[in-house]
């Protein structure tokens, strides 16, 4: 089984609580929806569904598709099995951004790694023993902005050693406030894209002609 789409289904059914402050009630949650389908499920849905509806063209981007392209290695795996089920979710990272659903202890192996880039010699910088350069470049939250997603992310884009990074959590409650899975790190393509087809929005014109299109061909 392809490891992202996994993390991702597990992301996707983690449990983030009952709060009765969310207004899930019962079983109105996402994480509680999402728990009765299988990785299958996932799969099997369409990557996007547009419809119109009282005269406005909407369209619904599977979370699951769109993350679905996103790379994981060795620092990416280190980092998800720490960042788990953690006790202190105080990470001290400097700077002004600051990132949510990192530990301390998750944040501190990151700042812990050795710069494995070459220098001009051709020598690794890890045998000098310099640290990773980590850089925080923005964080974010899909609610804050136009998006097409059927659930809503939160995370932040950095780069180690200049490779780029992404950082994510899904909103698997109900009020967009609280909710949050743990964060998971992943790595992005050459380009830095999350999906090399699939994007967040999509305009009205171009909905309609797709819809169009769609019609015509069915």
């Amino acid at each position: 089984m392809d490891k992202t789409k996994k993390l991702i289904y597990e992301m996707l059914t983690e449990c983030t609580g009952v709060h009765m402050c969310d207004s899930g009630f019962d079983n109105g949650r996402h994480w509680q929806r999402n728990q009765k389908k299988t990785i299958e499920d996932f799969e099997n849905e369409p990557e996007e569904h547009i419809y119109k509806e009282d005269g406005y063209i909407y369209r619904d981007l599977s979370v699951f598709h769109y993350l679905s392209e996103l790379e994981l290695d060795d620092i990416c795996n280190e980092f998800n099995k720490i960042n788990t089920n953690c006790k202190n979710w105080d990470a001290e990272i400097n700077g002004d951004i600051f990132v949510y659903g990192v530990s301390k202890e998750a944040w501190r192996h990151l700042k812990s790694l050795s710069d494995t880039r070459l220098d001009n010699t051709g020598d690794r910088y890890e045998h000098l023993n310099i640290k990773a350069d980590i850089k925080i470049k923005n964080s974010w939250n899909t609610y804050n902005y136009d998006n097409d997603l059927t659930q809503c992310l939160q995370g932040a884009n950095l780069t180690i050693n200049e490779d780029k990074y992404i950082l994510i959590q899904i909103h698997n409650g109900a009020d967009v406030r609280g909710g949050y899975t743990d964060a998971k790190l992943f790595k992005l393509n050459d380009e830095g894209m999350i999906h090399s087809y699939l994007f967040e929005w999509s305009e009205q014109d171009e909905l309609e002609q797709r819809l169009e299109e769609n019609l015509i061909n069915n």
